[in-house]
């Protein structure tokens, strides 16, 4: 039993395996990073699993998809072995003399690669019958598309080193001439230090008919020409390398053409690939000093990005970014917001306010006033876009088709707004005399349409690698990133509907034809946010009242057409305002603006995740003029969780947790305290509405906590049907008995 285990110990896989421990961990990180990315839960706040286990190739889920991923994996499986034979071909020098010397380390370098590959068989199994509802043939289809393209590149490969490397045997055929000339380029292009004295012992190998074979005595072979063996292998697997970058950089030139966005099962393990190489040629070249390369390289082209010479830093499109910026200062904030411009702005919107009151009035009851109602949407990836279209169908179904009339104002943030941006343009269009169905749930299920795929495609063959890309609208230059792959997503997936600025939309607000949208997006620098809308709102800068200006109250909003004026506010495309209220951190850009200092925006949900603090602030503007002329303001707010919710119980706690607990309960529980706040303003305004404001909440909610759709820009077929599932139970229909009775003519 001992000799046993010795032998064991000796073979080629263990060596090999404890190889990957002891040397190179950076290597064995990229496997564990795939696999707990693609298999544990790591990542699921943005559906990271599912698009491993369930990648979407041209809108559909099946055998090419899973082919691409397998295409993927194989590239990261020889990419892997390519680089680690590179550096540690010379510990093994009995390989110079087996045929296939790169075959025979690969195939006995497969510990890691199948542990990962059972493992993630299995996770596909489990989550295509559970969330995807595929029976086992189907699932059967999707495990032989991986092994396919696994299979594909792996005999690709085959067939490129077999005719390309050589071992010792061929060496020795060549005349003396030529192996110095071969040794010479050799030592041009690399000049590394050989470490011939390193090496591991190895009893036993693995064949290519899976035999146990004995390995075999090299001494009498030059260590000379082992080197130069290796070398020539080393030459060609760096070739090899480059076929993932290539691919990669080939697919950012057409990274907005569907038929060019790969799965993220796909473009993932090449990106590894990428990294692998470049940090193995590091390692390679430079020897001892390869960690503090690798070092100095992230450094550099850190420092690099901070100058945006190749488009590192998101635009907002439609901007002009050649016409100055615009002075981010007290002294514009105090001047864009004086006693005199919102008074003109509140006579601006007490226009708007009558025209919207104009349409309401029942002509056979004139004197009855009708009911002001607010939208406002809370942020949660697609799974809150999907949500708040289907809220809002069955409450216009409710209503007889009246509640887009009623309503005068619609705001939110993130996910939210995917949604509310969407049914409003749905709207207009029936407005305009198209054929709109507004209560098709094919609507809600274009917004649920998978965005993460070309998001993250995007970000790995462009944004990290090459970001060079630009593209014109109207006289402006910008450069493509995934802000803008997100963008033509969007509109490909609601029907290339939104080819808009937000100017487009502003008679039509004004005319109350449509409600407005307002969105907003927090300042990155100093926690102000920036209200968008083609309208003057200067009233959401900062408080308003006689004592306002005297008590120098302070100013944490922005107008933002009015502040970027010279810059062409109005211009912003409708879905750049969308995207920069939605720029969940690290999935979407955050967008830089022409301001001096610049100004850079992320995701509004971070200061309101519902939109009720922009409703609040212009109930408290108008509030004279809606006590006269309306009976009762509704506002309905539509979340993807729980208003409120039992406290989590608190546990026995270890010293770390005790030690992050303050950071992460600030976190954890921002959309509470934002709750709290802003219920405490709400009842004050109730009050000045003599009584009139009512609140309906819609939640999204599910059976069991786990079981609730991801967060993420790509949800799975079991999540549509739980969103959809949430609209019967309990809270939603008394939500919706609620809105009925308040809304009912």
């Amino acid at each position: 039993m001992l000799t046993f285990f010795k032998d064991l110990y000796y073979s080629f896989p263990i060596q090999l395996l404890l190889l990957s421990f002891k040397r190179q961990q950076f290597l064995l990180l990229a496997w564990v990073l795939l696999f707990v990315i693609a298999i544990g839960r790591f990542g699921a706040a943005v559906g990271a699993p599912a698009v491993f286990l369930d990648p979407e190739y041209l809108g559909d889920v099946g055998y090419l998809s899973f082919a691409l991923v397998g295409i993927g994996l194989g590239a990261m499986f020889v990419t892997w072995n390519i680089v680690m034979y590179i550096l540690h071909s010379h510990r093994f020098p009995f390989m110079a003399s087996l045929q296939y010397p790169l075959g025979m380390f690969c195939l006995n370098n497969f510990i890691i690669p199948l542990t990962f590959f059972i493992g993630y068989f299995i996770s596909i199994t489990i989550y295509q019958i559970n969330n995807e509802y595929q029976n086992y043939l189907e699932v059967g289809t999707d495990l032989i598309g991986v092994t396919a393209g696994f299979v594909l590149v792996i005999l690709i490969t085959a067939i490129y080193f077999s005719y390309t490397n050589k071992n010792t045997g061929n060496i020795l055929e060549e005349n003396k001439a030529n192996l110095k000339k071969k040794k010479s380029i050799r030592k041009v292009f690399f000049n590394e230090a050989l470490e011939t004295q390193h090496t591991n012992r190895v009893d036993y190998y693995l064949t290519n008919k899976f035999n146990i074979r004995h390995t075999r005595t090299v001494e009498h072979y030059d260590p000379k020409l082992h080197q130069l063996v290796f070398r020539r292998h080393h030459w060609n697997a760096f070739l090899a390398s480059l076929v993932a970058f290539v691919v990669l950089i080939i697919s950012g030139f057409f990274i907005e053409y569907p038929f060019f966005q790969i799965p993220i099962g796909a473009s993932g393990p090449l990106f590894l690939c990428v990294l692998l190489s470049l940090f193995g040629l590091f390692l390679y070249w430079t020897g001892g000093w390869g960690t503090a390369a690798i070092i100095v390289f992230i450094l550099v082209a850190n420092q690099l990005t901070k100058y945006d010479i190749m488009g590192s830093q998101n635009r907002a499109y439609g901007l002009r970014y050649d016409k100055g910026n615009a002075p981010y200062n007290l002294e514009t904030f105090r001047a864009l917001s004086t006693d005199s411009i919102i008074d003109e702005d509140r006579k601006y919107f007490l226009q708007i306010l009558e025209n919207w009151k104009r349409k309401n009035v029942d002509a056979r009851a004139p004197f009855k006033k009708p009911k002001l109602v607010f939208i406002n949407v809370s942020g949660g990836g697609v799974r809150a876009g999907i949500f708040v279209i289907s809220v809002l169908q069955n409450c216009d179904s409710i209503l007889n088709e009246k509640l887009f009339d009623n309503t005068f104002l619609a705001s939110g943030a993130s996910g939210g707004m995917f949604g509310i941006t969407y049914l409003r343009e749905l709207f207009l269009q029936k407005k305009n005399g198209f054929p709109i169905n507004m209560h098709d749930r094919q609507y809600a299920f274009n917004v649920s349409k998978d965005l993460l795929n070309p998001i993250a495609l995007s970000i790995l063959s462009n944004d990290a690698l090459l970001p060079f890309h630009k593209f014109k609208l109207d006289s402006n230059t910008y450069f493509k990133d995934r802000g803008y792959i997100f963008e033509k997503s969007y509109c490909r997936n609601t029907d290339f509907r939104f080819d808009k600025k937000i100017s487009d939309y502003k008679s039509d607000e004004f005319n109350a034809k449509v409600p407005l949208v307002i969105y907003h997006t927090t300042v990155m620098n100093d926690s102000r946010r920036y209200f968008i809308s083609p309208h003057p709102v200067s009233f959401l800068m900062r408080p308003y009242g006689k004592n306002a200006a005297d008590n120098n109250l302070e100013i944490d909003g922005i107008d933002f057409c009015r502040f970027f004026k010279k810059q062409g506010g109005e211009n912003l495309l409708v879905t750049s305002a969308m995207r920069m209220d939605a720029s969940f951190p690290f999935i979407l850009p955050n967008a830089c603006l022409p301001s001096e200092p610049a100004t850079y925006v992320m995701d509004g949900g971070a200061l309101d995740n519902t939109g009720v603090e922009t409703t609040f602030r212009f109930l408290q503007t108008f509030k004279d003029w809606i006590n006269q002329n309306t009976s009762d303001v509704v506002v309905i707010q539509i979340r993807d969780d729980k208003k409120q919710d039992e406290p989590d119980a608190q546990e026995q706690k270890t010293l770390f947790a005790r030690l992050t607990d303050p950071l992460g309960t600030v976190y954890t529980n921002m959309d509470n305290m934002q709750d709290f706040l802003i219920d405490q303003k709400l009842n004050y305004m109730d009050e000045e509405l003599r009584g009139k404001l009512h609140f309906v909440f819609f939640e999204y909610t599910s059976e069991k906590k786990d079981d609730k759709a991801a967060m993420s820009m790509h949800i799975s077929s079991r999540d549509k049907n739980d969103i959809l599932r949430s609209l019967n139970r309990a809270n939603n229909v008394v939500a919706f008995n609620k809105l009925q009775k308040l809304l009912a003519d």
